[in-house]
C-alpha cells in the first residue's frame, strides 16, 4: 500500500487546524454575546436569589464598594456559560462529527443530550436541596454572642461553586458509559472497585464543596447512588459492534 504523500497529509492537518480555529472562535464568539444580554439580566438574578436563596429575617450584606459589582460580574459569567452551552456542544459536534460513523454518531446524540439534562438536574439538586443545607449548618453555629454576618459576594460565589459541582457531579453516569462503551472499564471492574470509587467521590465533593461535611455528604450521595445505578443498570449493557460499521467504512 503506498503511503500518503507528505502535501496531501499537512493539507489534512492545515484543514483541521482551521476546523478547529473556527469552532473555538464561534465558541467565544456566542459566549461573549450572550454576557451582554446576562449582564442586565444579572440585576433581576442577584435580587431573585437573594429573595429566594437566603431564610428569612437573614440579611445579606457588602463590605466593599464594589462587592454587588463583581457579584453581578461572575452572574453573567456563569449564565452565559450555561445560556451558551448548547451551542457550543453544536460546534464541538460540527467539528467532530464528519470523521465519525453512522453507529458512533446514534451513540454520541442521546450521550449529549442525557450531558445536558444531568447537568441541569445537578444544578436544581445544588439549588433547592444542598444550599439550604450550607446555610443550615453554617446558621447553626450562631449564638447569643456571635451573630453571622455574610456578605453577597461571598454567598453568590458560594451559590455558584454548589451549583457547578452539581452540575460537574451528575456527569457521573455519563462518564461510566463512556468507558463501558470504549471498553476502558467493565461491570465487573466497577463492582470490585466500589470501595476506592466511593473515597474517590467524597475526595472529589471535598474539592468541590466548602469545607464541611454537610455538603460533601450532600453532594457525595447522589454521585455514588448514580454509581450503584450504573452498576445494575450497565450489567445488561452490551457494548456496540463497531467492526462491522468501520469495515463498511473502509469499503
Amino acid at each position: 500500500m503506498a503511503e500518503p504523500e507528505g502535501p496531501e497529509v499537512q493539507s489534512g492537518v492545515l484543514e483541521h487546524i482551521d476546523a478547529l480555529r473556527l469552532t473555538l472562535l464561534k465558541t467565544v464568539v456566542t459566549y461573549v454575546v450572550f454576557c451582554i444580554p446576562c449582564w442586565f439580566l444579572s440585576e433581576f438574578l442577584l435580587n431573585y436569589l437573594l429573595a429566594h436563596a437566603v431564610p428569612e429575617g437573614f440579611t445579606i450584606h457588602y463590605f466593599t464598594l464594589l462587592e454587588p459589582f463583581f457579584a453581578r460580574i461572575k452572574l453573567m459569567l456563569t449564565v452565559a456559560a450555561m445560556m451558551s452551552l448548547p451551542f457550543t456542544l453544536y460546534y464541538i459536534w460540527q467539528f467532530v462529527a464528519p470523521a465519525l460513523h453512522d453507529n458512533e454518531k446514534k451513540f454520541i446524540r442521546p450521550l449529549v443530550a442525557s450531558s445536558f439534562l444531568l447537568a441541569c438536574a445537578g444544578t436544581a439538586a445544588a439549588y433547592f436541596f444542598l444550599m439550604p443545607c450550607v446555610i443550615a449548618f453554617s446558621l447553626s453555629f450562631s449564638g447569643p454572642n456571635m451573630d453571622a454576618v455574610i456578605g453577597v459576594e461571598s454567598f453568590i460565589s458560594m451559590l455558584l461553586i454548589l451549583v457547578i459541582a452539581g452540575a460537574l457531579l451528575f456527569q457521573f453516569p455519563v462518564v461510566l458509559f463512556t468507558l463501558l462503551t470504549l471498553g476502558v472499564i467493565d461491570v465487573e471492574s466497577m463492582r470490585k472497585r466500589r470501595p476506592a470509587v466511593i473515597v474517590g467521590i467524597l475526595i472529589l465533593a471535598g474539592f468541590l464543596t466548602p469545607p464541611d461535611v454537610v455538603s460533601q455528604v450532600a453532594l457525595a450521595l447522589p454521585a455514588w447512588l448514580f454509581y450503584e445505578l450504573s452498576i445494575l443498570i450497565f450489567s445488561h449493557y452490551k457494548k456496540p459492534d463497531r467492526s462491522g460499521a468501520e469495515a463498511k467504512h473502509e469499503a
